[in-house]
């Protein structure tokens, strides 16, 4: 869930989903739909199929326990080099290298580092030699977020600036990443009813929100009603949000939803704020 994602969000998230799906067997037994539903509103909806995914995996082929060696993990879906290092390390105290945003950033400042292939080297030499992988790798992160911040950070609080190369040299500043240029976007979005209050509504076929539920579009008639600001990835979107016509004929990927049934339909968090602002939710 924190796979970018920031964590007061995921904290709105993560007790219900673990209260949903608490073990391993759970979540692999649960349908795409029941664990898209309970990720509705967290956005990259492809973490909720992976996780799901792996889950089988470590059913199917690891008797339901998750492995704590790294080429194991790494073997699952959804788990790379970052995921299964942390996953070793502070689940099961394993001498494992992570390297997030946090942890690069102080190695960068500390060595002089400006490759990820020496980066990664440089935090499994030092994870070997620590008393607690568990205890070592969360240190990293905390002071990369709390300290060694990409933007004035606090060098006089650091507990390793005296090994800082950056702080010796007084040039903490990193070179910028290159960001992709954000695309504004227009889309219009129609909420159309039946006579029994049910919401027409496409499952989606795309790279973002497969599987999921989303507003039909390209109906081309209706009211406005307001319009939705959203972000995903680079792109900022703005939907405008149209009332139309009862009755309009349904298409071969499109259902009649009840609307005091979205809680178990996998939608994005987008179609929400859409029907609320035409009163629907």
């Amino acid at each position: 869930m924190l796979q970018q994602t920031q964590m007061p969000v995921v904290l709105r998230f993560y007790e219900r989903f673990i209260g949903r799906f608490p073990t391993i067997d759970d979540l692999a037994s649960a349908s795409f739909d029941d664990v898209a539903a309970a990720w509705s509103g967290l956005g990259y909806y492809r973490r909720a199929r992976m996780l799901r995914d792996c889950a089988i995996a470590v059913r199917e082929r690891f008797g339901g326990t998750l492995p704590s060696d790294l080429q194991s993990l790494m073997s699952l879906p959804g788990i790379g080099r970052y995921t299964a290092g942390a996953i070793a390390s502070i689940a099961f105290e394993r001498h494992a290298p992570i390297v997030d945003g946090n942890i690069a950033r102080i190695l960068a400042r500390l060595f002089g580092l400006k490759s990820m292939r020496t980066t990664w080297k440089r935090a499994e030499e030092l994870v070997e030699a620590a008393r607690s992988p568990r205890v070592f790798n969360q240190a990293l992160m905390e002071i990369g977020a709390l300290i060694c911040r990409p933007k004035n950070p606090l060098c006089n609080q650091c507990p390793l600036r005296r090994e800082c190369r950056a702080f010796a040299r007084g040039r903490t500043q990193l070179a910028p990443r290159k960001r992709a240029k954000t695309r504004e976007v227009k889309i219009a979005l129609y909420i159309v009813t039946d006579r029994r209050g049910r919401i027409l509504m496409r499952r989606e076929s795309g790279s973002l929100f497969d599987g999921m539920f989303v507003l039909p579009q390209g109906i081309r008639r209706g009211r406005v009603v307001g319009c939705v600001r959203h972000r995903i990835t680079n792109r900022r979107i703005t939907f405008v949000v149209y009332r139309s016509a009862n009755g309009q004929r349904r298409m071969a990927n499109e259902e009649w939803i009840d609307p005091k049934n979205l809680e178990n339909i996998p939608h994005p968090a987008y179609v929400r704020k859409a029907l609320q602002i035409a009163g629907i939710r």
